[in-house]
């Protein structure tokens, strides 16, 4: 799988846009401050291998970390899915109690890299017979991982850019549509993806086979086109319902043929 070639368009632009602005902003810091600001990178790093060794104190002791002897089917789709998405590594995976929050997290510190599946997220996906939309989300988490997303150095150079207003949300939105459309990929099953992000969007599995696809995305037409606008600009993620336009647009590209949400 070559994960480039899967990048959304506006990821390409979003990010280039910003290394350049981040990279020209630290070379305008280091120059302005005739070096010495790498004086300040020795308790950057101090600061940051703290805060990982604080993350690990707590994870370790308050959830369950995934493997081989430990929900073993959890680990065999991590494992699969990294190694199918040639990830050289992989991430370290735990199981954490949500308290009702339905979601997954991709974090890479400075050495060590994870993926942390709420409680509520798996009970809500979990299926004895067959896990694909549990995969979709750990794919989509993955994916992260494969295309660079959580990678430090990348991101330390694109800082300064974060704080240019609306592009650091931009970027995100655009690495959330890389995120899924590398999982889509990987999963080739369309309806599986268009049902997980249902299912986060209710909360609900047993609804999910009731809920009518079509007029899910309808929803899209009643958002307010001012206010979603400034609503889509203020955010880190793509409202469910484009997200999901988006996966049949991927999918339509890939195959001409699918021509409904529910194909």
């Amino acid at each position: 799988m070559n994960i480039n070639t899967l990048r959304h368009p506006k990821e390409k632009l979003y990010r280039t846009t910003c290394m350049i602005v981040g990279g020209l902003a630290w070379l305008i810091l280091l120059l302005s401050t005739a070096f010495l600001i790498l004086i300040f990178l020795i308790p950057i790093g101090i600061v940051l291998w703290v805060s990982e060794k604080f993350f690990q104190a707590s994870i370790y002791g308050n959830s369950v970390m995934v493997s081989e002897n430990q929900y073993s089917k959890v680990h065999s789709l991590i494992k699969d899915t990294a190694n199918n998405l040639q990830l050289t590594y992989i991430p370290t995976t735990f199981v954490v109690n949500s308290d009702g929050m339905i979601n997954a997290v991709a974090i890479k510190f400075l050495s060590k890299k994870y993926v942390l599946l709420f409680s509520s997220l798996v009970d809500i996906f979990w299926d004895d017979e067959n896990q694909e939309k549990l995969n979709v989300i750990i794919a989509h988490e993955l994916a992260h991982h494969a295309a660079g997303h959580v990678n430090f150095w990348a991101n330390l150079l694109m800082k300064p850019a974060m704080f240019i207003p609306f592009l650091g949300s931009a970027y995100s939105r655009s690495c959330e549509l890389t995120a899924d459309r590398i999982a889509a990929s990987y999963i080739n099953n369309e309806s599986a993806c268009v049902d997980s992000l249902i299912t986060l969007a209710s909360g609900s599995r047993e609804l999910v086979t009731q809920t009518d696809k079509e007029a899910f995305v309808h929803q899209e037409t009643m958002v307010p086109g001012f206010f979603g606008f400034m609503q889509e600009i203020l955010s880190s993620h793509l409202r469910m319902t484009r997200r999901i336009i988006a996966i049949h647009k991927f999918y339509n590209e890939v195959d001409p043929k699918s021509r409904t949400i529910d194909s």
